[in-house]
């Protein structure tokens, strides 16, 4: 066998997934293994499949060995709740700068627990904690051994379809809570210099490449800079992130294979021309890439991409041929022995994904496309755009599915841009590297060559703008199912093993025909399901309210757009995962942050047909940006007082309730009372949202509106006291379900408005435990699920009679 690993890798991964799905019971895995290790033994045929069933049982207790680690045992001792907390511990990475990334500012540091204090004393504690550290407390670094005092809480799951998982994230590193060091929190320093002496060096370094590149270059190459060369995660205008994102290229700012290709091949050359012995240039390579990975922040994709540099430095030292797929298959199983909840990693699909596709699809398409150019002269142009176009295409082919599974993206327009933009990143980073290394002990060379760097960043950016701005180079695509995922794939696997068995190319393209006929038929028959049922999901931003309705006809009307942060990275995702790119209309309830301040967002991002408003001009800056924003998109803009209808589907009636024409008389015009007030139904069925309205919203509303039971109500403010007119609208509304969208924060909701609406005889829905609440109905009947369950339950017959 060619690839003894393959078979080997792929048990192993099987295993890992066993544990984590199935839940496996260690002793039949221990059973299993002895079994299979005597069939291993034995001089049969069998012994191949005894082997394989060894490393399936390793793989899976592999994985739950992972799972059992001390340090998760933290997730029992935390809460939803922040809590008061005072620490001992040791900081065990490199701190970074929270701006940019999820914090207004200070550090982000990760800090492994030794000690808690409590009323009795200090106590031994194991785990680790992401804590944010305001500028005000203090500041730390790398084997700091120090005592803090802040508020811990648990990582937060995923509350929406298409969210990002930070809890999985994190946990991949062994992190299961989360720190918050405000600026009235203290931090004390004990002692430095208690980690690795060797990694204090490097990141010494790190530090002084950052001073270098922060000193010589504007603040937008400053954010490029720190991408390319050190693989740091910083802030960038948002139109030039985007483009990269849907150029296909933003693997470009993460440092990566391409990168360490770069600089093993960067080496290699000063190495040969230094007249280095081979076996010597070998180990200096490696060491080389060893420290780069630590430069660059040991993140995952450098740490697997210098591995697989390291295996195939070890075989050429060796003097043994190299199998490309035994050295992708030992890369895998290596990382997974050390860390099988890889595994799950997007990233870690992605890498070994595209390094697969190459081996597969790249050399006969090179091949095939230098044929093709046999015209073009000069010969290395021609070689250049064989292996720059059978490259890019071949990972193209390999990972668009995947791609569109995790990010709701298809870009054809990547394959020209990676052309364009390789040799661009090539240069910046050998000229950046050598520059960054000759200026560690001498800066006047950083500026000497700053225009260098400062020409091709200017042309990379360009080139990046002008892919971006070509029609139809990508779509933001509904998440394909995991029926299609394994269709393609299967499709792919059989057309690779039809080719190479000498199959015609027209009966191949005649599979592919039919595969794809059977997706449209399918994607027309759901159509056809899912065409008579009104969809209102109630999406989990924290504090705050973002509720997405659908009509059977497709129309999308959203209601509120969340807070800022929460409009980016929660409802967003949700409508690129659902597959909609545009709304009908954007219904703003009032102008309070945790409901206006993601509609910015959504506006850049997004067609939006149609802005709905109170009628209430805010005066904050965000409702002046989004008002500035909207007059340039040319948004028709109305108000949606009381007695108003929107038109979005025949068989859909969606009424405006509150507030009334001129607002509420005797409130403040941005009061909550003045929050709009939607019913929405279709055939017998009722929801009723009730955005922020409050007291004296609810007196004026209960006059004007003859309140009949309603299926489901989403609950106004939050869940907050409403006193005894609260308990009366309650009674008058008699919901079956009722929605509490709520966050982490602000102690909410309240007891008494919990236990009124348990009186009234709902039953109650949570964001922040449920996640994201979806209730869709047909006119007659109501089925609610939630993120967290994920399966529909219908609601009782009688239910808002």
């Amino acid at each position: 066998m060619r690839a003894p690993l393959v078979p080997v890798t792929v048990a192993f991964a099987v295993g890992i997934l066993l544990a984590r799905q199935a839940g496996c019971e260690p002793r039949l895995l221990v059973v299993a293994g002895a079994l299979g290790a005597a069939a291993a033994l034995s001089a049969s045929r069998r012994s191949l499949l005894g082997l394989l069933i060894v490393w399936c049982g390793a793989g899976a207790l592999r994985a739950m060995a992972w799972e059992a680690h001390p340090s998760a045992r933290l997730i029992d001792q935390l809460t939803d709740e922040p809590q008061a907390v005072r620490l001992h511990g040791i900081v065990r990475d490199d701190p970074v700068d929270g701006i940019g990334l999820d914090e207004a500012a200070g550090q982000i540091a990760v800090i492994e627990m030794l000690h808690q204090r409590t009323p009795d004393g200090w106590r031994p504690l194991a785990g680790r904690v992401r804590t944010t550290l305001a500028d005000a407390a203090g500041r730390v670094a790398y084997g700091d051994e120090v005592l803090v005092e802040g508020q811990w809480s648990s990582v937060p799951a995923p509350g929406n379809p298409g969210q990002y998982d930070a809890r999985a994230a994190l946990a991949r590193r062994h992190v299961h809570g989360l720190l918050r060091v405000r600026p009235h929190d203290g931090v004390a320093k004990l002692e430095s210099g208690r980690g690795a002496r060797w990694l204090t060096a490097l990141f010494g370094v790190r530090h002084r490449w950052e001073q270098l590149i922060d000193e010589a270059f504007a603040p937008r190459d400053v954010g490029l800079l720190r991408s390319l060369l050190l693989g740091q995660r910083v802030a960038l205008e948002e139109r030039l992130r985007e483009a990269f994102v849907e150029t296909g290229t933003v693997h470009l700012l993460v440092i990566s294979g391409f990168n360490v290709g770069l600089v093993a091949w960067l080496l290699e050359l000063a190495l040969r021309l230094g007249g280095v012995p081979w076996w010597l240039r070998l180990a200096l390579i490696a060491a080389g890439l060893g420290g780069y990975c630590v430069l660059s922040g040991a993140q995952p994709p450098v740490v697997r991409a210098t591995l697989m540099a390291w295996l195939v430095l070890g075989a050429m030292a060796l003097d043994r041929v190299i199998s490309w797929f035994n050295i992708l298959a030992a890369a895998a199983l290596a990382i997974l022995w050390a860390n099988p909840s890889q595994l799950g990693d997007p990233g870690f699909q992605l890498s070994f994904g595209a390094v697969l596709s190459l081996l597969l699809f790249a050399g006969g398409a090179g091949r095939r496309l230098e044929a093709a150019f046999s015209l073009l002269r000069p010969a290395w142009l021609r070689r250049y755009l064989a292996l720059g176009l059978g490259t890019t295409a071949a990972v193209w082919v390999g990972l668009s599915a995947v791609l569109a599974r995790y990010f709701g993206i298809v870009s054809p327009v990547s394959m020209l841009a990676n052309l364009l933009l390789a040799p661009l990143v090539t240069l910046l980073v050998w000229i950046g590297t050598a520059v960054l290394a000759l200026g560690t002990g001498f800066d006047a060379i950083v500026r000497w060559s700053g225009w260098l760097l400062e020409g091709l960043l200017e042309a990379t950016v360009r080139c990046v703008l002008w892919c971006h701005a070509m029609p139809w180079g990508s779509w933001h695509v509904g998440q394909p199912g995991l029926p299609l995922l394994l269709g393609y794939y299967a499709l792919l696997a059989c057309s690779v093993r039809w080719r190479r068995r000498g199959l015609r190319p027209g009966r191949i393209l005649l599979v592919w025909t039919a595969g794809l006929a059977l997706w449209s038929w399918s994607a027309a028959a759901r159509g056809v399901a899912q065409s008579r049922w009104l969809t209102v999901d109630v999406l989990d931003v924290g504090h705050g309210d973002s509720i997405v309705i659908r009509t059977p006809r497709g129309a999308t009307l959203l209601v509120d757009a969340g807070s800022e942060e929460a409009g980016r990275f929660r409802v967003l995702p949700f409508l690129r995962r659902a597959g909609i790119r545009s709304l009908e209309a954007l219904l703003l309830t009032h102008s309070d942050a945790d409901h206006l301040g993601g509609a910015e967002v959504l506006l850049e991002e997004l067609s939006v047909a149609r802005l709905l408003t109170n009628g209430a001009r805010g005066d904050t800056l965000s409702a002046r940006r989004l008002q500035r924003l909207a007059d340039e998109q040319g948004i028709a803009q109305a108000v949606a007082a009381a007695g108003a209808r929107l038109s979005l589907d025949s068989g859909v009636t969606i009424e405006v309730l509150h507030p009334p024409p001129g607002l509420v008389p005797g409130v403040e015009a941005d009061s909550n009372d003045n929050s709009v007030v939607l019913n929405v139904t279709k055939g017998s069925a009722s929801i009723l949202l009730t955005g922020d309205i409050e007291e004296a919203g609810l007196a004026w509303l209960m006059g004007w509106v003859v309140l009949r039971g309603v299926h489901v109500l989403k609950v106004p403010h939050h869940g907050s006291r409403l006193g005894a007119i609260g308990e009366r609208f309650f009674e008058a509304a008699r919901p079956c379900a009722a929605i509490l969208s709520v966050g982490r924060a602000h102690q909410l909701p309240a007891e008494e408005t919990v236990q009124a609406l348990r009186r009234a005889g709902a039953t109650l829905y949570s964001t922040r435990e449920d996640g994201a609440v979806t209730i869709r109905t047909d006119g007659r009947r109501v089925e609610v699920k939630t993120f967290l369950v994920g399966t529909f339950r219908a609601m009782p017959e009688d239910c808002g009679s």
